[in-house]
């Protein structure tokens, strides 16, 4: 057919498969009713057809003018900020007591790994930028199961137990209750964007993780989790009615699970807790680090302090704070900047997306990233208590990273398909 040749030409200009598909179809929609209107005017099918061709032009110049409008978008932006962070994360490591175990300099030793971390970080990043996420808006009750399944697996067969959670190993990765949450977070994308569930149904697919979370127990991860779904949920199309009711009830079930979790609470999780309100009465057990930091931070200065203070776990939890001892609050001014940049360009996009799966699924990416920047800044200050949370790529840790890559991953994913063809006019798709 006339028409087959022409789109065949016309697509051959365009690099990007994904707007090939789009734009041989809606070319194809824009010479079939042009066909028809021709047919009207009495002329034949082929003699239609062929002046509904002439009416598009040449076939070389609207190619090269859709290769142009549908090349592929990449965020350098973005991907320049994250780079100046992953960056560094190698100061913590270089600040890091170096201690010799087993014959082995843990500095080289934390370097090496970091290095290896850096390409699975940018393997994952980079292969997410390059997959159709629309694709996992199908599976978004599968994926749902699957994390579930995971939760329960965490729950009842753990790899290893330390103090009190429940770990799973799989090679270098640990699988943690908070771990699951990116599967959480495609999927109630998902539900809120088709909103085919009514709210019982939200409610018990909601409750169900978070029973899990907290019986891991893993507070933490249960706030993140309720956190990102609220965020997605109230920024959804459901009604102002299903909202407040479904906010209700889950209120009421989080409050009378309180009654339930608080009297199992062990011994030195409540020793935290009194440790965070009154770290000096504790200080030489759980209130140690509360003091370690504070002091640290008293004496770091505009452009760091004279002598590097010990504080536990300082390349991983408060990497922030040997980089503020190393170089003053100088850089950390910076470094939290540029972590606050990051959030403030991602929402940015969001405004311009008006496709709410891809808009669903970067608000609720950038609000799993800001919960967890957000609480271990404000940790770090004591205004929250001391968990084992990592600052997004700054703190040691193969884990972390993979989480936080896989929110920068779909943020560049949906930016590169932020704009297809239809209709003859350039529209959003994401």
């Amino acid at each position: 057919m006339q028409s087959e040749r022409f789109l065949s030409k016309v697509t051959a200009f365009i690099r990007s498969k994904e707007a090939q598909v789009h734009v041989y179809g809606e070319l194809k929609h824009h010479i079939e009713h042009s066909k028809n209107a021709w047919m009207k005017k009495g002329y034949t099918p082929e003699e239609a057809e062929r002046k509904a061709i002439e009416e598009m032009g040449s076939a070389s110049e609207i190619g090269k003018s859709m290769d142009k409008i549908h090349r592929p978008k990449i965020d350098w932006l973005l991907i320049s900020l994250v780079a100046i962070l992953l960056g560094a994360s190698f100061i913590p490591i270089l600040s890091f007591d170096s201690t010799i175990i087993f014959g082995v300099d843990m500095t080289d030793y934390f370097i090496r790994n970091k290095w290896l971390h850096l390409l699975f970080a940018v393997i994952l990043i980079a292969a997410l930028m390059y997959t159709d996420y629309r694709k996992l808006e199908r599976f978004s009750l599968a994926i749902y199961f699957g994390a579930l399944i995971l939760l329960m697996i965490l729950n009842y067969f753990p790899t290893t137990m330390v103090q009190g959670q429940s770990y799973l190993m799989v090679g270098p990765i640990q699988i943690q209750a908070w771990t699951v949450l990116p599967l959480l977070l495609i999927a109630w994308a998902g539900f809120f964007t088709q909103r085919k569930l009514k709210s019982w149904q939200l409610i018990v697919l909601f409750v169900l993780p978070l029973w899990f979370i907290l019986s891991a127990p893993s507070l933490i991860a249960a706030l993140i989790y309720a956190g990102v779904v609220t965020v997605l949920f109230f920024v959804s199309d459901y009604s102002a009615k299903t909202k407040l009711v479904t906010s209700l009830a889950v209120i009421g079930f989080i409050v009378s699970s309180m009654f339930f979790i608080i009297p199992r609470l062990h011994d030195y999780q409540l020793v935290r807790f009194y440790a965070f309100l009154d770290p000096s009465s504790y200080a030489t057990t759980e209130g140690y680090v509360y003091l370690a930091v504070k002091n640290a931070l008293n004496e770091a200065g505009w452009f760091g302090a004279e002598k590097i203070r010990y504080i536990p776990e300082g390349h991983t939890d408060f990497a922030l704070v040997l980089l503020i001892q190393e170089f003053g609050y100088i850089a950390g001014i910076v470094i939290v900047s540029v972590l606050f940049a990051i959030a403030i360009r991602i929402l940015w996009k969001v405004n311009r997306l008006t496709r709410s799966y891809g808009k669903m699924l970067v608000i609720g990416a950038v609000s799993f990233y800001c919960m967890q920047f957000g609480y271990s800044v404000a940790m770090i200050l004591g205004w929250l208590p001391i968990i084992g949370l990592s600052l997004p790529f700054i703190s040691y840790g193969f884990t972390p990273l993979l989480l936080n890559s896989f929110v920068i991953g779909i943020a560049l994913s949906v930016y590169r398909r932020k704009t297809l063809f239809r209709n003859g006019l350039q529209r959003d798709y994401s």
